[in-house]
């Protein structure tokens, strides 16, 4: 099944909005704090949702619940976009990357 980054109203989905959270934003933020994120590519769009939907412990050693930095940075996205069921859906799904241990130690999204 594929999931579009996009939805039927033109607008990206919540699952998007997590993923290029977990890939884009969180890789920057280490580049600028000068940690050395994971040097290989994270897993693309489709993996990344494959991966949530199967909802199977990927990597067992990352596994964790989502950390204070990100529940912060999620408290800050809901006051600057309201809380609405696409920032709820955004977040469960970033949640749920780090239960499944998709996501390294410093928050980025990993290759599978």
């Amino acid at each position: 099944m594929t999931i579009q980054a996009v939805g039927a109203d033109g607008k990206f989905t919540a699952e998007f909005a997590a993923y290029t959270n977990l890939v884009v934003v969180n890789r920057l933020k280490q580049t600028l704090r000068g940690n050395e994120a994971e040097k290989n590519t994270s897993m693309t769009f489709q993996q990344f949702m494959d991966a949530v939907r199967k909802e199977e412990v990927v990597h067992q050693s990352n596994s964790r619940a989502v950390s204070k930095e990100e529940l912060a940075d999620n408290q800050v996205y809901e006051t600057q976009n309201g809380l609405s069921a696409f920032v709820s859906q955004r977040f469960a799904t970033i949640q749920k990357a780090y239960e499944l241990g998709l996501v390294d130690q410093y928050g980025v999204l990993l290759s599978n």
